[in-house]
């Protein structure tokens, strides 16, 4: 197996090419790229090196009243906080080599009769307890949970996906649902850090 990284950025500098997002805040004495909600941003990177498979590492912090699988404010079919990362989104092509990434995350706390489940590390509909696979949970809320010294979960994530055109665009964003506060921002946002993007040729 060969590897190369093509792509990596810890946010503290001011290197925004290849990005549509420059928005940078400091959390957890470093500079992460955020916060987002109801948004995102796009990586676009060209004349990669022949490869067949992209791996894609990152740091994603899930800030505030996150409600995972289970919004009961929400339409049926709309139920969900849902974070994603898709590959090449504007590109026509086959379900099969489509990647899309859909997965949930929740901030809550499991009580004996209630208990707000996330799917990641899996994808959407699958059920996990509150921060299953988090690195982090002693971060404090960036906004509505800001004096909550929980408020905040860091997963450190790693995906590998089959991939060998030279060009390549990954989007990350997300489709949150707070339709009862006065600043869904404030109520829950999502930022980003450390993201690496290293092409591999596996035989």
């Amino acid at each position: 197996m060969s590897e190369s990284v093509v792509y990596s950025n810890d946010f503290d500098g001011n290197d925004f090419s290849n990005l549509t997002s420059s928005n940078v805040i400091e959390f957890n004495n470093t500079g992460v790229l955020g916060s987002f909600n109801n948004e995102g941003f796009k990586l676009s990177l060209n004349s990669l090196p022949d490869h067949n498979y992209i791996v894609v590492s990152f740091d994603l912090y899930i800030h505030d009243s996150w409600d995972g699988n289970t919004n009961e404010l929400s339409p049926p079919g709309e139920d969900h906080d849902a974070w994603i990362m898709e590959f090449d989104p504007e590109e026509k092509r086959k379900i099969s080599e489509q990647v899309y990434f859909e997965t949930t995350f929740s901030n809550g706390e499991c009580q004996p009769a209630r208990c707000l489940d996330q799917s990641y590390p899996n994808v959407f509909p699958f059920v996990r307890n509150p921060r299953t696979n988090s690195t982090g949970i002693n971060l404090p809320g960036l906004c509505s949970l800001v004096n909550n010294p929980s408020g905040t979960s860091l997963y450190r994530v790693s995906k590998i996906y089959r991939h060998e055109r030279s060009l390549l665009t990954i989007s990350f964003y997300d489709k949150l649902l707070q339709t009862n506060s006065p600043d869904p921002k404030c109520d829950e946002s999502w930022s980003l850090d450390n993201l690496t993007v290293t092409v591999q040729t596996i035989e």
